[in-house]
This record gives C-alpha cells, structure tokens and sequence, in this order.
C-alpha cells in the first residue's frame, strides 16, 4: 500500500503511540470526538495568526485582536456553557496580556503560520510552524506556542517536533535555525534552546522513514496501555476491546459530536439532489425542445443566450448477435471490427464503402433505429 498521506509529527507519533489506532483514524477515516483543549488551542493560535498577521509593522489593537478571537472562537467539544465560557475568558485574558507585552516589541515575523512539504529519503513529510522570526544575524528562531496549563519542559532539548520544525526550516528556507522555542502562552514564558545537533536530527530522519515503511507494510497492530485506551475514541472498534463492545452500535457523526463532518455530509447530500433534480428537469426540457424542433421539422434553433441543433442518430439493434458475427466472418470482414460491438457494427453499416452483400445480410438480421441527439452551446 501506499502513505494515506504525508507524514507528519503528530500522525508520526500517533502511530508509535498505537498502529492501530493511526489505522482507524488515517486510512479507515473513522471520526474522532472533538476536545476542547483542541478547539482551544486552535482559537489562541488562530488569534495569533491574526496578530502578526499583518503587512506593515504596527500591531493591530487590542479591541480588534479580540473581536477576531470572538469571530472565530472554536466551539466544539466543550462539556457545557459553563466550560466554554470559563476557557473563552482565559483565552482573552493570554491574548490580553500577550497584546500589552509584544505591542511593545512587535515586529513582522518571516513566516506565521509556515506550511511545509518536502521528502526524506522518499517519505513526504508536511507540517505547520506557528512562527519563524529572522534573527540580526540572519538565522532563524522558531516558536511553537503552548496553550495547555502545564508544560513539560524537560523535554525541550530533544522534543522532536521542534527537531522536525528545524530539519524543516533549514532545507526548504535556506537558513540555518539560531533558536528553538516553546512559547508557554498561559504564562507568557519562552523557553528556548540552541540549534539540534547531527545526531538528533539522523534520529528523526531515522524515525520518519521506519515509521512510513511500517505503514506501507501495513503493519497495525495494537499496543494497549491502561492510560491511553481509557480515553480513546476508537475502543468499540478496536480488536483488543471487542469483547466489551459487542453488538454496541458505532454512534454516527453528528450523535459522535462531530458537527462539521455532519454539515459536510448534509452539504454533499443537497449539492448531490441539487444535480439530481437539475438533471431531472434537464432531461424533461430536452425532450420537450426536441420534439418541438422534430415537429417543425427545423435542425437548430436559438434562444437568448443558447443555441441548439439536432442531430440524428442513427443506431442497428440486434437480437441475435451470434448470427450477426456469423455473417461477418463469412463475408470477411471480421478484422474491420475484430468482435460484434454495436458501435462498430453500426459503423459498417452505415458505410457505403462496406460490401453491399454484407451490409444487406445484416440489414436482415437487425432494424436500423434512428433518434435525435439534442446539443447545446452557448452562445
């Protein structure tokens, strides 16, 4: 088989977190339920986009930065009001507090929101960088912001998602990356380490291409782990909880909190009746028209804006096509067509040039039908 799809840090490290589980979600397509720390973080980032997102080097104002947080605030997910709004608040309170600390220092960041694709060894690999900044000495920092209560920084010297951000960077930007950065946003903190070295950067290439040769090879078995199953959306599914599960429906979309994917659906479902009911009202249009412009005996017409022509069709029907390849071979004429198809047939037949013999043995056999083909073009 081939990658469902490019590679990325986190389809990476859901795989090595559970094959099967990459399985359910990127090849068989199965919904997860929204969460809310998802949907928070992505209406912080999308903030942020907003506010570095400008042309000239003047930050926007505050009361725009949270009109726009308000516009596009993300609201699945959430238990209830009550745990929308109190993660509403907090989120312009950071934006609030971000506003008031870089409006200061605010420069025009190199790349918001920097979408990446490139290969190694082969793989696709795609990715986001919240945001690159070029340093006075011509490197590059990059900053991926935080927005979960707590950071785990003792990972930051080895996380490989800032590994792949710089592997990133430096092959498609040309620049060498000076600065590594997680950006806690709830405590307005940047904690920052040096450029990685060789090694790590092998590791990751090393991990990029194991894990794509273990998806090609369809290697998806399931790794159990008490913490990580308990909360995991694919359990009625999955081969390891079967017993648990069985004869328990799986919820559709929309009863599995999955509002945008069941918009889509219904979307699909009225564009798909729209061209139905087009088709529909196309075809008794035709038919009118066409037996308007027979009975007038006229071969085109014009309206307004279009113009039609008819044309006839003509068709050979035949009953038995045993006898009609029959007559063919006998008259030799079988490598002109090679097998008694009817538009194949219908063009010998139709052909002066044909033996008259054989087009009359045929003739006998089948009963020429001619019907209009309507076209249209506008004009």
């Amino acid at each position: 088989m081939k990658l469902p799809r490019p590679l990325s840090h986190s389809s990476i490290s859901l795989y090595q977190e559970c094959p099967r589980k990459y399985r359910f979600k990127y090849i068989d397509k199965v919904p997860e339920k929204p969460r809310h720390f998802f949907s928070f973080g992505q209406s912080v980032h999308l903030a942020l986009e907003f506010f570095y997102g400008v042309k000239e080097p003047t930050p926007p104002p505050l009361k725009d930065l949270l009109a726009n947080y308000k516009d596009i605030w993300v609201k699945a997910g959430y238990r209830d009001a009550a745990q929308e709004k109190e993660y509403f608040d907090e989120g312009e309170r950071i934006l609030k507090a971000f506003h008031k600390k870089h409006s200061a220092d605010f420069h025009v960041p190199f790349f918001v929101e920097y979408a990446y694709t490139f290969e190694v060894d082969g793989v696709p690999v795609t990715g986001r960088v919240d945001r690159v900044d070029k340093l006075p000495d011509g490197r590059l920092r990059v900053l991926d912001y935080k927005t979960g209560k707590k950071l785990a920084t003792g990972r930051l010297e080895v996380d490989p998602q800032l590994t792949m951000y710089q592997y990133a960077c430096e092959t498609l930007l040309g620049a060498e990356i000076g600065e590594l950065v997680f950006y806690h946003l709830p405590t307005l903190k940047e904690h920052r380490t040096v450029r990685r070295g060789a090694a790590l950067v092998d590791e990751l290439k090393t991990r990029i291409v194991s894990t794509a040769e273990a998806i090609t090879g369809e290697r998806f078995d399931p790794a159990p782990d008490e913490m990580k199953c308990r909360w995991c959306d694919y359990k009625p599914l999955c081969p390891i909880f079967k017993d648990q599960y069985a004869g328990a429906p799986v919820p559709a979309a929309k009863a599995a909190g999955e509002p945008e994917l069941a918009a889509l659906v219904d979307r699909y479902g009225e564009a798909v009746a729209r061209a139905q009911a087009a088709r529909e009202e196309a075809e008794k249009a035709g038919r009118a028209l066409s037996e308007s412009l027979s009975k007038k005996g006229y071969s085109r017409a014009f309206g307004a804006s279009y113009e039609a022509s008819l044309e006839r069709e003509v068709k050979w029907e035949f009953l038995d096509k045993k006898k009609v390849l029959s007559v063919i071979k006998g008259a030799g004429a079988y490598d002109k067509i090679l097998a008694p198809s009817a538009p194949l047939v219908n063009k010998l037949l139709e052909d002066p040039a044909s033996d008259a013999g054989l087009r009359a043995a045929l003739a006998e056999l089948g009963e020429r039908v001619e019907s209009p083909e309507l076209k249209i073009r506008k004009l």
